[in-house]
């Protein structure tokens, strides 16, 4: 019989530098690993007694979390109880006994077989806690315990809403290249710092799409492969008049709509502020009926 997919949210915690420990260290980390995620669920008030048992991965865990979870208070106030713990443990141990953590949490459904759990989310979620980005943050925020990385899904469902407890404007989106994963995205904070600290301005800003091979258009065709407005024919002024973000542009296409991470196939054409001709064009007098 198949096994059956069930959708969770997925932690996945991973302790930075634990293979340069003695294995009597890594041990007695670990122990402190489980009992401080254990302490921030509990001071949290989140009950993962629901949950599935976390799946150790030797330097650290993924715990499913079943949907009755709040993903608001495990991105923001649990994030930040853990943190608080991990610092106040930094407070009484040594350099070698230093417990720093890389965070991410993603969603999606994970199916159980006789061995274990698996599923592309998973992989996915344990792919996001091992990016580059992440590890640059987690080494260069020294005051805190631990770095965030969120999906791109995520981060679209719970952090952009703005909810205070979230720190949404402290995310920043970096890219996400892992493996069997090209050209996505993810976001990545660290409690107290107003942006994610170690990072480039190039590292921080919205991956570019992948290369497209371009061809020459057609007579008479735009680029795109559409007809092109003959003279006189007006723009399409979506969003052209009106406030918001949107304001002043044009496009040449009617009925786009806007929301989260975009996949674009064939070529966008957006222009922001007047036509060229009708910026450079004398004035004409009045219009016919006015």
């Amino acid at each position: 019989m198949r096994p059956k997919s069930q959708h969770y949210s997925i932690l996945v915690v991973d302790i930075a530098e634990f293979g340069c420990r003695a294995n009597p260290l890594q041990l007695w980390l670990r122990e402190r690993l489980y009992a401080l995620t254990e302490a921030a669920f509990a001071e949290t008030g989140l009950d993962h007694r629901s949950a599935p048992q976390p799946s150790d991965r030797g330097d650290g865990f993924f715990w499913l979390l079943p949907g009755t979870f709040d993903r608001t208070d495990l991105t923001g106030r649990f994030v930040e109880v853990l943190n608080h713990r991990l610092r106040d443990h930094a407070r009484t141990s040594s350099e070698e006994g230093a417990l720093r953590l890389r965070v991410a949490l993603h969603q999606g459904d994970v199916a159980r077989d006789g061995h274990g759990w698996a599923g592309e989310e998973l992989n996915t979620a344990c792919r996001l806690v091992d990016i580059a980005p992440l590890r640059t943050a987690l080494a260069s925020g020294t005051r805190a315990g631990l770095a965030l990385a969120v999906s791109a899904e995520w981060h679209r469902q719970i952090v952009r809403h703005d909810d205070p407890s979230v720190a949404s404007e402290t995310f920043r989106r970096v890219a996400f290249d892992a493996k069997e994963i090209q050209g996505a995205s993810a976001w990545i904070r660290v409690p107290g710092y107003d942006a994610p600290p170690g990072l480039t301005e190039a590292e921080t800003a919205p991956p570019a799409g992948p290369a497209r091979t371009s061809r020459p258009a057609a007579p008479g065709r735009e680029p795109s492969g559409r007809t092109a407005p003959g003279p006189g024919t007006a723009p399409n002024r979506s969003g052209a008049d009106g406030p918001g973000p949107f304001a002043g542009a044009m496009f040449d296409r009617v009925g786009q709509v806007f929301a989260g991470d975009q996949v674009v196939h064939g070529t966008q054409s957006f222009r922001w502020g007047a036509e060229p001709d009708e910026a450079e064009a004398p004035d004409r007098g009045p219009k016919a009926g006015a």
